[in-house]
């Protein structure tokens, strides 16, 4: 069972011979993750995540490498009959616009799959 709360501080690079795939490696960029699980049963745990970092595949790589992977993600996880996708969702993003300098936040509500999952718990 993961922990109710934390801080995944692993460094994160390409893997050897891949162009698409991530893995912690020492020799990595820094990597933080945030997390806090909302709700969780015997099979699944709800996690909100917040990235101090912005790596390339931050939040699947950090959850799998604690032995948690994202339900749906057949690159760092399996397959789902539940949801034929990860099981992942970005509901609010915010940062500086590069041009006009404004803080930007967007927010999205949550697709009927990810909604349909969540009420599993």
């Amino acid at each position: 069972m993961i922990r109710r709360s934390g801080t995944i501080n692993a460094p994160i690079a390409r893997k050897e011979n891949s162009i698409i795939e991530r893995c912690v490696n020492i020799n990595g960029d820094t990597a933080i993750t945030h997390y806090n699980v909302l709700k969780n049963n015997v099979d699944y745990s709800l996690v909100h995540c917040l990235l101090e970092t912005g790596r390339t595949h931050q939040i699947r790589v950090h959850l799998s490498y604690i032995g948690h992977p994202i339900i749906g993600d057949t690159l760092y996880g399996t397959e789902s009959n539940i949801i034929n996708r990860q099981a992942l969702h970005a509901f609010k993003v915010s940062f500086i616009h590069p041009i006009t300098k404004q803080s930007v936040t967007f927010i999205a509500e949550l697709p009927h799959d990810i909604n349909f999952f969540c009420k599993l718990f």
